[in-house]
């Protein structure tokens, strides 16, 4: 991670006097947060703590998550003053590096399962080995053949996992055998919780001791991880705006917040700051679910202001072509939107949505997708498995969705478990794993905005312009819609503007 900011260093120098210490998550969170907001919000979390009985010793990311998108201040209004449009001056820097789009060809056979997770296993390994305390990695057949008590190392895949009793069994694979692996809490009890959150068809490193009948202790797991590092970052002062889950068509969907934003993009609304970051967007990015579609999920019908999905494409267009030209938009889809459910997913049929493409220029991407915007790289995920992780991963929550994604990039892969919620084609490549290491991760699906860091990765949850459904409701979710994070690709500040709270 890079060195804290003056403003941040003073702001931790705040939490300090007070008495309190500043976790890493708050760090991290306060890290990327709008340094112009960071004093106000170190000041209301160091209030709310001194009004807990008894007096909390560490400042967790709990304490600043509500000031981070907090109302506009002033409220969105109506502007008069002309806007400076400095993002006009810059040429557009689009670089598309991965696109599933045409790529994609799974026959469903049994040879492109195995093909698939073939692929997967000898991707997500040289991932592995690029880790200096795993290149010397070996296969399970060596580890099995040890002596009594010797440690090895090898790469292997979770195929099933059993605990009870404070022992974790793990059956894994390779390429050309298969062993049972055990993970005892009495021994190591942080390896024992990091065992806890292993997903099935994970791929990973394992370190251990050869017991008796071909049992294997282990002694450490090594997952493939990105490496901490710096984020590039542009040497021009443009913003990208980052959108997801607009579900237009749907009756909870936020018309009046999404009119808003659009009049924002166009210096209609908003106060002086508001309106100096929309002049210096030159990109809007969509994370999918455009649409609500049709058919998605049962008695949806019941649920839809606009039933037919050539429509909800056509109106939806007419608030796209609003964008100003020389903004740039970029989108994928997402389990709402006209392609394939199965993951990768191509993009958006033209055939559904022709006016969305004929309307204005956009850059229509496959799910996933990483582009290199002013050399900054996104890994653009519409995010299904994140329902996958938050429920079968301990400590994961529907509210911090930030943390499902870190998740992901310590896997190294987008969807680690085969056959949940998240539709996986057996194709013969797999699209899935995350190859580079994104400077910013962005995905939605879940509804709720999220920001973090992580080892030097800008992860942001985008959130939803669609209100409370009634299928959140049932499950206790409470939706953040109409926040917009605003990213300065020179700095990789997020500003984010509650549309929400809006009159206009």
């Amino acid at each position: 991670m890079s060195a804290p900011s003056e403003r941040l260093r003073h702001a931790i120098e705040n939490v300090a006097s007070a008495g309190f210490q500043l976790s890493r998550d708050a760090f991290e969170l306060l890290s990327v947060m709008d340094e112009m907001k960071v004093d106000d919000c170190v000041r209301e979390a160091i209030e709310k703590a001194g009004q807990i009985s008894p007096k909390p010793l560490v400042l967790t990311r709990d304490f600043f998550e509500r000031p981070l998108v907090p109302t506009p201040e002033p409220s969105i209004v109506p502007s008069v003053s002309t806007m400076k449009t400095p993002a006009k001056d810059f040429e557009s820097s689009v670089e598309v590096l991965t696109d599933p789009t045409g790529k994609i060809a799974s026959k469903g056979s049994l040879e492109s399962f195995l093909k698939y997770f073939q692929d997967r296993f000898e991707r997500m390994s040289m991932i592995l080995r690029q880790r200096a305390d795993v290149r010397g990695a070996q296969s399970i057949s060596s580890a099995l053949e040890a002596p009594l008590n010797e440690k090895r190392k090898f790469i292997a895949m979770i195929m099933s996992k059993r605990e009870r009793k404070g022992r974790i069994f793990l059956e894994v694979d390779d390429l050309e055998g298969t062993a049972t692996v055990i993970v005892l809490s009495e021994i190591d009890k942080a390896l024992f919780e990091t065992a806890q959150k292993l997903s099935l068809d994970q791929v990973v490193c394992i370190e251990a001791a050869k017991g008796r009948n071909d049992l294997l202790i282990a002694k450490n797991i090594y997952l493939p991880d990105i490496p901490d590092r710096k984020p590039a970052k542009a040497s021009d002062p443009v913003n990208v705006a980052l959108v997801s889950d607009i579900h237009f068509g749907s009756k909870t969907f936020l018309e009046s917040a999404f009119r808003s934003m659009i009049l924002w993009l166009n210096g209609k609304v908003g106060s002086t700051d508001q309106i100096e970051l929309a002049g210096r967007t030159k990109y809007v990015i969509i994370a999918g679910d455009l649409v609500d579609g049709v058919g998605v999920y049962p008695h949806q019908e019941e649920e839809l202001a606009v039933p037919d999905i050539y429509q909800q494409y056509k109106l939806l267009a007419e608030f796209i072509q609003r964008i100003p030209e020389y903004i740039e938009v970029i989108m994928i889809p997402g389990n709402h939107d006209a392609t394939r459910q199965s993951l990768p997913q191509p993009a958006i049929f033209s055939e559904y949505a022709e006016p969305l493409y004929e309307g204005r220029r956009v850059l229509s991407l496959g799910n996933p997708s990483e582009v290199r915007l002013h050399g900054v790289n996104f890994l653009l995920y519409h995010g299904t498995s994140l329902n996958d992780v938050i429920a079968s991963v301990p400590d994961m929550e529907l509210h911090s969705p930030e943390r499902a994604m870190e998740y992901l990039l310590r896997c190294r892969h987008l969807v680690p478990t085969y056959g949940m919620a998240a539709s996986i084609a057996p194709e013969v490549e797999d699209h899935l794993v995350m190859r580079n290491v994104p400077d910013i991760f962005e995905s939605g699906h879940v509804h709720v905005i999220g920001l973090g860091n992580y080892r030097g990765t800008l992860i942001i949850n985008s959130g939803a312009w669609q209100g409370q459904t009634e299928y959140q409701r049932k499950l206790g979710l409470e939706p953040t819609p109409g926040m917009l994070p605003v990213v300065n690709l020179q700095t990789l500040q997020v500003s984010t503007i509650n549309f929400a709270s809006s009159e206009v």
